[in-house]
Order: C-alpha cells, then sequence, then structure tokens
C-alpha cells in the first residue's frame, strides 16, 4: 500500500463511478432490469452539464460505457469485466480529450496497471499484487452491495482503493453519511473518505446515493473518474436514470 507524500496531491480517483465513477457502472446485469443507465454530470462548482455516461450491459459480467459532451459527441469509452470479481474488475478506459488511456487486468494473483497520462506521454506499466480489501473503479459499487448490511447498521470498513494514476492502492473509509441536499427522500447514502489526514486536505468524501428497495445508485458526488482536454478533474453530481 502507498505511503502518503505532498507530490501525490491532487490526484485522480477512478469511480463509483463510481462509472462512475469511481462507480461507472451502478447495477450488475444479473441484478437488472433495464437496457441503458444514463448519468449526467453537473459541476459542483457551477452547477453546468459537463457529459453524460451512457451504461449498457453486454453480458452478466460485462459493461461498455460511453462518455459524451453536452452536445452528444462521445470522447471516452470503458469496458468493465466483472468475471474474475465483483470488487476487483479488469477494465480499460479511454478519454480522447486529453489521450489518457488506463488498463487493469488480473493474472495469477497480480493487478497489472498500465496508465498513460495524456497523448504525449509513454506508458507506464506496474504489477500489483491483489491484497485483502482492495476495491479497483466500479467495484465500490459490488463492495457496498456485498456489505450492505453491516455499512447500514452503522460499521465503518475500510477499503484499500487502486489509483491507476498512481499505480497503487490507498486507504479509505466506507460508512454512512448524511445524503446531499435535494438527494431523492428515503435515499441511503454512504461516503468514501481517505483515512490519511493529508489527502483528506486535498480530497473532499465522495457521497454516493442508493435506492434501498433495489440498491440501485440514484447519485453520485464527488471527484470525476475523467478528465477535461486540459487533464483537470473536477467535482461533479452524477444522476442516473434507468431505462
Amino acid at each position: 500500500m502507498a505511503s502518503f507524500d505532498t507530490k501525490w496531491l491532487p490526484v485522480q480517483f477512478s469511480t463509483l463511478a463510481l462509472c462512475a465513477a469511481l462507480i461507472s457502472t451502478p447495477l450488475h446485469a444479473a441484478e437488472a432490469s433495464f437496457s441503458n443507465i444514463v448519468g449526467t454530470a453537473y459541476s459542483v462548482k457551477t452547477g453546468a452539464l459537463l457529459y453524460r455516461e451512457t451504461h449498457q450491459p453486454l453480458t452478466n459480467d460485462r459493461y461498455n460505457v460511453e462518455y459524451s459532451e453536452p452536445d452528444g459527441q462521445i470522447f471516452g469509452q470503458k469496458r468493465l469485466d466483472f468475471s474474475t470479481s465483483k470488487v476487483t474488475p479488469s477494465f480499460t478506459q479511454r478519454n480522447d480529450r486529453n489521450g489518457e488511456f488506463i488498463e487493469i487486468s488480473q493474472r495469477v494473483g497480480n493487478i497489472n496497471v498500465v496508465y498513460q497520462e495524456n497523448s504525449e506521454a509513454g506508458q507506464d506499466k506496474k504489477a500489483l499484487k491483489r491484497e485483502e480489501g482492495m476495491v479497483i473503479d466500479a467495484g465500490f459499487d459490488g463492495f457496498v452491495k456485498q456489505y450492505w448490511a453491516p455499512l447500514t447498521s452503522g460499521k465503518k470498513l475500510d477499503v484499500a482503493y487502486l489509483v491507476p494514476s498512481k499505480q497503487a492502492t490507498f486507504d479509505f473509509r466506507v460508512s454512512q453519511a448524511d445524503c446531499v441536499d435535494s438527494t431523492a427522500e428515503g435515499a441511503q447514502c454512504f461516503s468514501l473518505t481517505p483515512v490519511s489526514w493529508l489527502v483528506k486536505m486535498a480530497v473532499d468524501p465522495i457521497i454516493v446515493a442508493y435506492d434501498p428497495t433495489n440498491k440501485r445508485l440514484l447519485r453520485f458526488t464527488g471527484r470525476a473518474n475523467i478528465c477535461d482536454a486540459n487533464g483537470k478533474y473536477e467535482n461533479v453530481d452524477i444522476q442516473y436514470r434507468y431505462f
């Protein structure tokens, strides 16, 4: 697990997602009664529409996510594979805004991470040992569903969240939280908060809201998992609709 230093700040969090962000795929296809999920991402700071993400189940374990500009032009794509694990999926993500590329694959207990910051950078590659409590990208959604009972009873659980841009994991704490204003009445909300005080200084908690009846993700508020053309990651408010 990585140590923290000031060079790490600020940093991208891939998530929820999260497809999100952090949570890039709010519901696994095996549980689904829909053909598409559309997440509309607004700037937390200005309220402006920043992008949309359209999630399409391909099989029970595989998802495709397209990211599009407000005018509909597609600028990014993600492919998720949950066949190995609902919590530590493999995935690839391409962002044509600046050429960022991420690839996470798995082999014999290792997590292989490929990261390219932009179209002018080279690819960095690193193999990490799978560790207890590791969560990758949209696997946070699987983690919430797996530990729904203890989380809703008030327990706080720690996870080692993979940050592809640093090719390392960092400790985060998952717990119940107050919902963001204007969240649907009755929603169950959770927070993902850095454990390190140093990281807390630069990164606000991520807040996710679920429908407690069917455990569908309704809303994600926190740092985006995809950057703009300048490589900046904005804080976003993503609201999800199921079709």
